[in-house]
């Protein structure tokens, strides 16, 4: 085996059911998590990301893999859905044990969309209910409303392509109180030029507020569209300008 490849590789190659457990694999090109032992095309080492827990696999943006199950008995029960009240109206919150999968205002058109969008990735029904990260989520969100906090701590899914999690990680970077260009986004995001793609990906964002996609702006200053209204976003950034 090459010093430079990963030595659990060679546990990827043979499907060591002895690994199972040990770590869990992240696959680049299909957005997938999966067992060591997953009976699925085992991929070239260079599209692998290895994982300590299903969870931080998730919180990486990656999807269960729907042959090897790495949720476990988790797999069947992964969804649940509340609801969080804001000054700027109500808002739907879907997640996991593991954390948030979706924060988005109920009158958004889009939301049914995304939705569905979160049930498909999941591979779950979702069941009304509250879930670890909804009190917390609450929350921060009060804080943030009170002016008293500008970053959150909610552990998130953020279920996407390479691209778009890199789009959306660009967006965690943007300090509050500030707004960014989809030029500047696409460029942070390692793909220069792409000011279209990084737009879409921004629109793909599941996990309003959060994920800042309000703090950006077109290159002429004009603050172009928003999933949650224009209204919206202007308060959110007016809230961001004014000293706590």
């Amino acid at each position: 085996m090459p010093a430079s490849l990963d030595p659990r590789y060679a546990d990827v190659v043979h499907r060591r059911r002895s690994a199972d457990g040990a770590f869990w694999i992240g696959v680049t090109t299909t957005h997938v998590f999966c067992r060591p032992w997953c009976p699925a095309r085992t991929p070239l080492p260079e599209h692998l990301e290895y994982f300590a827990s299903p969870t931080a696999a998730l919180q990486a943006g990656f999807r269960p893999c729907r042959r090897c199950r790495p949720l476990g008995d988790r797999s069947s029960v992964v969804l649940r859905e509340g609801r969080v009240e804001t000054p700027l109206g109500e808002m739907v919150a879907i997640g996991t044990t593991d954390g948030l999968a979706l924060l988005e205002f109920t009158d958004r058109p889009m939301l049914r969309t995304q939705r569905e969008r979160v049930r498909h990735l999941f591979a779950s029904e979702i069941l009304p209910g509250e879930f670890p990260a909804l009190r917390q989520l609450q929350q921060e969100l009060a804080g943030y409303f009170a002016r008293h906090r500008t970053t959150f701590t909610v552990p998130l899914l953020p279920l996407g392509t390479p691209f778009q999690r890199a789009v959306w990680r660009a967006l965690l970077a943007v300090p509050a109180g500030t707004t960014t260009t989809y030029e500047r986004l696409a460029g942070d995001a390692g793909r220069p030029g792409a000011a279209r793609a990084a737009g879409r990906a921004n629109g793909d964002n599941r996990l309003s507020i959060l994920v800042p996609c309000h703090r950006v702006i077109g290159s002429d200053g004009d603050l172009t569209g928003y999933g949650g209204g224009l209204w919206r976003k202007e308060a959110l950034l007016e809230l961001e300008r004014r000293p706590s």
